[in-house]
């Protein structure tokens, strides 16, 4: 009795673990998307200060060079929003929050939509560059010009 004890634990431990464990892909994906959420969390909250910004040229746009400048930092602006917004609609398409779990896809097909999110994850990057960048340049215009 003992004998079968001492081999059913650890086969029972061994089926367990292996059951439970989580591949490679798995943590990698975990691990992408945690980084795609958190780039989105951080520019989330300047889409305010974006519209604000947005208003403010749009007083200052006229055909004169430096009314060119506030109407192309305007533009800047406009085409980030626009990123974001196509952005989170392309990916909620593509990465619905209720949708499939991990461990319901096959290892070829965890491939794939890892794929799928390292593509992602570079577009999110982008789309946090313009933001940042269309904000940054816009204020350094009004605070040059003010």
């Amino acid at each position: 009795m003992k004998i079968y004890n001492l081999l059913f634990i650890p086969l029972v431990l061994c089926i367990f673990t292996s059951c439970n464990s989580v591949s490679e892909e798995e943590k990698e994906f975990d691990k992408t998307m945690q980084e795609i959420v958190f780039a989105h969390d951080d520019v989330m909250p300047k889409m305010g200060e974006l519209s604000s910004l947005i208003k403010d040229l749009e007083a200052k746009k006229d055909t004169t060079a430096i009314g060119q400048q506030y109407s192309q930092a305007q533009e800047e602006l406009k085409n980030a929003y626009d990123f974001m917004m196509d952005w989170m609609q392309d990916f909620s398409e593509k990465f619905p929050h209720q949708g499939t779990k991990l461990n319901d896809y096959t290892p070829d097909q965890l491939k794939k939509q890892l794929q799928e999110l390292k593509k992602e994850q570079q577009e999110v990057e982008q789309m946090r560059d313009a933001v940042n960048s269309s904000i940054k340049n816009a204020k350094e215009l009004l605070n040059k010009t003010d």
